[in-house]
């Protein structure tokens, strides 16, 4: 028996299970033709090898300098500090911003828009009349009816209002 150019091949590039290799390999000792093909496939194999080194081209000089040089320039990596003030920066950063606009957004007036609080006046007195009336021991004197209060003071009064008016 005689193996063919395929299997030589394969035996010749290490693609055989180890159990075949040792078979061919008892078989090429004693077998003169599978011996002479082997040797033909070895030898075009390394005829193979030497053409394919004498066309490996080099970079030309100035190429490999250019390459070198930016190898030797190249920054330095960063620190493990850097590294950390990097990941730091948006972990502040985006809670400290959304503060600040909460803050413009509800600390100063204006911004959103919206009015100042405050409570209608006669929301107030027709409240403090209704609660008066219920209580037997008041003085009504002092209960002022919405029905008296001129149309004119239909605005809201503010904390600073009610306190002036409370002194007169």
């Amino acid at each position: 028996m005689h193996y063919n150019a395929d299997i030589l091949d394969d035996y010749l590039h290490g693609a055989l299970g180890p159990e075949r290799d040792a078979t061919i390999h008892a078989h090429l000792e004693t077998c003169a033709a599978c011996s002479a093909l082997y040797d033909e496939a070895a030898a075009v194999r390394d005829w193979l090898r030497r053409a394919a080194r004498a066309e490996e081209r080099e970079f030309p000089s100035i190429v490999k300098a250019r390459v070198w040089e930016s190898i030797r320039t190249a920054p330095a990596p960063p620190s493990l500090a850097d590294r950390l003030r990097s990941l730091w920066r948006p972990m502040i950063a985006l809670p400290v911003g959304a503060a600040l606009g909460a803050f413009i957004y509800l600390g100063v007036p204006g911004v959103h828009g919206s009015q100042p609080a405050g409570v209608a006046a006669t929301y107030l007195l027709e409240e403090h009349a209704a609660v008066a009336s219920e209580n037997p021991l008041a003085d009504r004197g002092l209960i002022v009816p919405a029905s008296v209060v001129d149309s004119q003071q239909t605005g809201l009064i503010d904390a600073g209002d009610a306190g002036a008016s409370s002194g007169r």
